[in-house]
């Protein structure tokens, strides 16, 4: 966060005066550093940065090497004061802003411009005068007498600005004070504006004061050119923007007074919330885009790293009916084209359109019951050869805005949930013509479902008549009048459903047989250049998978080398942890495995030994003096849970369900503490690295944490002490007593051998777990990254670590290297996730002051949190923004840590240690 107050300096003897300060206030000024800065801003053609409420800066300093690419937030000044959103990081010579070091840098950016291209928007020069602000060695503040310059279009204007940007050790007191003093000793006149905003002010010729401000221009400058509801709206707007009045912009966009000062009104009181178009900030954080791994821009026309699809080998690979495809696909283009003149849309947007059509059924073989949602994750994960970012971006929503149309009302307030619910990734405009093209879809989608076709669309006085080549009942033309909500809500006019008559079905019939000829004809025609086509792409693919085979090869020599170096010192480590883990469970002592033991035997071996773990961390769990009594109590019973899953095949379901009820009952109460522990431990360790007058920071935090925690833990200790905890452990520790209880028989009815000793079914279990992490590779190679299904895969890596660690003792020491490398790659996607819930819990609290997730937030239309606390509030949100970079570096370091555990040399290990059962 940037806080600043800037003022103009108005007179020549104020700007030499400032120049040659030794004092300010009670505050010394050190000697000055000379700067000539050269400024480049940087958006897209449509203004996206600018419409998502931001602006790219790109600076160069003379004589110094590289650049300062800095995002800042538009706005911000309030009583004197200047409060900005900023980003800075450095930027060597010859990279791209899009290659910036910075991952943050390169994330806002894709967020912003949904990868649109970026080109120089407006420039500057300035010579700038450089001082530190003490208060004895307390840096408090920097200021900068700048002399700006710039031209636009012939013009040139010239203007000098004194700004005071406080410093960490500085207090808003300190500034406020600074602030006075110049108002009262010198002529200078406070300014509102950033160095950009005036630039472009002068740029565009707009005067200081308008009905929108620049990110509002930038906003409905985007929609003003397209023609439904909200075009019309951003036309409205722009038209007041301009100094128009009511009764001039009526005949013009042929729009009653009434509706003009409706929207006036209520633009004044919502601003650009009337629009039902996400922000940055309000996406969900439900996709990570991976911006470090695919850099690019049709300038710069670098490859992307990730694998491609084609269209039709999507269908296939998801088992889709591609006829039915085919036919969405024809009637939405048939609706595109008969509507253009209402739409006005352009042969891009027919492209999606024809794409959507096409694949919005992709997700239905993974989860039906949420096809859509699917469709959508399918899409980012797995990206369209020939596509770019906002292309995709539009595809998949586009697909998912097809739930619309469960319910039967579309209103601002649906459209709003909805959006705000997808992580949509793009610019107002783009979000708008998306809403436009999945009106069509959906229509598209009812004639494919109901196997009838579209005919002839003919314009009537405010209806739109669309033939139906087939049966049309009173129930077909309640569907379609359904289906066609979003586009009414839309256009305004309404679409009428028709029967065709039977001469028109002989011609449309016929139309479209000759065009099914003509298709498989080019198709025939084609069909050979293609197949040369093919075999000169396996050749080259074949030649590039040479070269990968050998580098690979290269590689795990040089991977291999390096273990030996690094062998005798992990051994040791391992060694180390090993005798720490013994000595915080002593009881029961370490369980001897021999590869021919029984699974089931072997289970109710474990499960003696972890719970004789539990119990012996029982008293300092209820003390409560160690936090780490809990954390182990609560490790044991969740490996006699992961336990019971490893050996579920091999043990009764009946017997032990009642004794897997009390592991869930007794985890859910500890982990409430444990939960509010790790969190109060990252938080505590996030203030070891602030200023020391930072260190009260979260103490508002901190007493809601301690009034939770005393609830978690007294609630812990009722459940302890309660009937129901000592029944679990009576009951389970005599099922201990007697385990036959609890084993299945190793033959079956017809007296079958059953496979059940270690070495037979080991291998087996081995390899399903590694399949079960395997099969996340689809979803987390792609451009986004589902942080759901991360944590899922979190899951996945945990199951495999406990099976290798039940069975360490057969496996042999490489199993110890594969157990680390599993547990960081676990440790990572859990800290993932914790700050995943972190972020939520940190939000709602901010909003309301009550501690719980946004699902249990309670709507008091009260934020009670504020009220008297804002010095607080500005800590948490600091501490909010530490936990936002925090999971967007945590995700940027994904794909390395993936790497290395779902290459085949993993599998190979995983082969070599299963050879120690023989």
């Amino acid at each position: 966060m940037e806080i600043e107050s800037k003022f103009l300096v108005m007179e020549e003897t104020d700007f030499q005066a400032l120049e040659s300060l030794s004092k300010l206030a009670s505050y010394s000024l050190l000697e000055a550093k000379i700067q000539l800065n050269e400024d480049i801003f940087f958006d897209t053609e449509d203004r996206a940065i600018m419409a998502s409420g931001y602006y790219l800066r790109v600076r160069k300093s003379s004589g110094e090497d590289g650049s300062w690419v800095t995002i800042k937030s538009l706005g911000g000044f309030e009583g004197g004061t200047h409060r900005r959103e900023e980003y800075v990081s450095f930027l060597p010579d010859g990279i791209s802003v899009l290659a910036c070091p910075d991952s943050r840098i390169r994330d806002l950016i894709f967020e912003f411009t949904a990868g649109l291209d970026l080109f120089p928007l407006l420039s500057l020069k300035q010579k700038r005068v450089i001082r530190q602000v003490k208060m004895g060695k307390k840096l408090i503040a920097e200021t900068y007498l700048d002399q700006v310059n710039l031209k636009s279009k012939g013009r040139e204007k010239h203007y000098n600005e004194f700004e005071v940007e406080l410093k960490s050790e500085g207090s808003l007191e300190d500034l406020e004070t600074i602030r006075l003093f110049l108002l009262k000793h010198y002529n200078l006149e406070e300014s509102p504006f950033s160095k950009f905003e005036r630039a472009f002010l002068f740029m565009e010729n707009l005067p200081e004061k308008t009905f929108l401000n620049l990110r509002e221009r930038a906003f409905c400058t985007q929609l003003a050119d397209q023609k439904n509801m909200y075009g019309k709206q951003a036309q409205i707007l722009m038209g007041l923007d301009r100094g128009q009045s009511c009764e001039e912009l009526s005949p013009l966009l042929k729009v009653s007074q009434t509706k003009i000062k409706a929207l006036r009104s209520e633009f004044k009181e919502k601003r650009l919330l009337i629009f039902p178009f996400t922000t940055y900030k309000e996406k969900d954080p439900e996709f990570h885009f991976q911006a470090g791994k695919s850099c690019i821009s049709k300038k710069e026309k670098k490859a992307l790293e990730f694998k491609q699809w084609n269209p039709e080998s999507l269908l296939e690979y998801y088992g889709v009916n591609k006829k039915r495809a085919e036919k969405s696909r024809e009637y939405a283009l048939k609706l595109f084209d008969g509507l253009s003149v209402y739409h006005e849309l352009g042969q891009e947007d027919r492209k999606i359109l024809e794409l959507a059509a096409f694949l919005k059924d992709t997700g239905n073989s993974i989860f039906p019951g949420e096809s859509s949602r699917m469709s959508r994750e399918i899409l980012l994960t797995h990206p369209v050869k020939g596509f770019r970012l906002h292309e995709i971006l539009m595809l998949t929503l586009i697909i998912e805005l097809q739930d619309l149309f469960v319910s039967h009302y579309i209103s601002e307030k649906s459209l709003i949930s909805s959006l705000k619910g997808f992580h949509t990734g793009l610019p107002p405009g783009l979000q708008n013509k998306s809403l436009m093209l999945a009106a069509i879809v959906s229509i598209a989608d009812l004639f494919e479902s109901l196997k009838i076709q579209p005919g002839k669309i003919r314009s009537l006085e405010n209806v739109l008549d669309i033939e139906i080549i087939g049966d049309v009942t009173e129930k077909t033309a309640k569907k379609f009048e359904t289906q066609s909500k979003l586009w009414k809500y839309l256009y305004g006019n309404k679409l009428l459903f028709s029967q065709a008559t039977e001469y028109e079905k002989v011609i449309i019939e016929k139309e479209s047989e000759t065009k099914e000829i003509e298709t498989k004809k080019q198709a025939g025609e084609g069909k050979k250049p293609e197949k040369k086509q093919v075999k000169e792409e396996k050749r080259l693919e074949k030649k590039q998978a040479a070269k990968e085979k050998q580098a690979e090869e290269e590689k795990k020599l040089e991977q291999k080398q390096a273990a030996k170096e690094k062998q005798a010192a992990k051994e040791k480590q391992a060694a180390k942890e090993k005798q720490a883990a013994k000595k915080k469970c002593m009881l029961g002592g370490e369980v001897i495995i021999k590869p021919t033991d029984s699974m089931a035997q072997l289970a109710c071996r474990i499960f003696s030994h972890q719970f004789s773990c539990m119990l012996s961390h029982e008293e300092g769990t209820i003390k409560g003096e160690d936090i780490e009594e809990l954390h182990d109590m609560r490790v044991a019973v969740r490996r006699m849970r992961a336990a019971a899953r490893v050996f579920e095949a091999y043990l009764d379901s009946e017997q032990l369900e009642p004794h897997l009820k009390g592991f869930r009952r007794t985890l859910g109460l500890l982990g409430e503490v444990r939960d509010l522990d790790v969190f109060r431990e990252k938080a505590e360790k996030y203030l070891k690295t602030l200023p020391p007058e930072h260190e009260h920071d979260l103490d508002s935090l901190f007493a809601v944490l301690t009034e939770e925690r005393k609830k978690a833990r007294k609630n812990m200790l009722d459940y302890l002490d309660s009937e129901k905890y000592l029944a679990f452990k009576r009951d389970f520790s005599d099922a201990l007593t007697s385990p036959e209880t609890l084993i299945l028989p190793a033959t079956n009815k017809k007296h079958d051998s059953l496979p059940h000793r270690v070495r037979e079914v080991l291998p087996s279990i081995l390899y399903a777990r590694l399949a079960d992490i395997r099969a996340y590779s689809e979803w987390v190679e792609g451009l986004y990254l589902p942080v759901e299904r991360l944590h899922r895969l979190r899951i996945a890596v945990k199951g495999m670590r406990y099976i290798l660690e039940f069975f360490e003792s057969v496996l042999g020491e490489d199993s110890k290297t594969l157990i680390k490398e599993l547990k960081a790659f676990q440790d990572q996607l859990g800290n993932l996730h914790d700050t995943v819930i972190a972020l939520d819990l940190l939000g709602s609290y901010l909003r309301t002051g009550e501690w719980g997730s946004v699902e249990s937030e309670k709507a008091s239309g009260k934020n009670k949190f504020f009220e008297g606390a804002e010095g607080s509030a500005e800590g948490i949100e600091a501490y909010l923004v530490y936990r936002e970079e925090e999971l967007q570096n945590l995700l940027n370091a994904f794909p390395d840590a993936w790497e290395k555990i779902c290459n085949g040399n993993f599998r190979e290990r995983i082969e070599n240690i299963v050879k120690n059962l023989y």
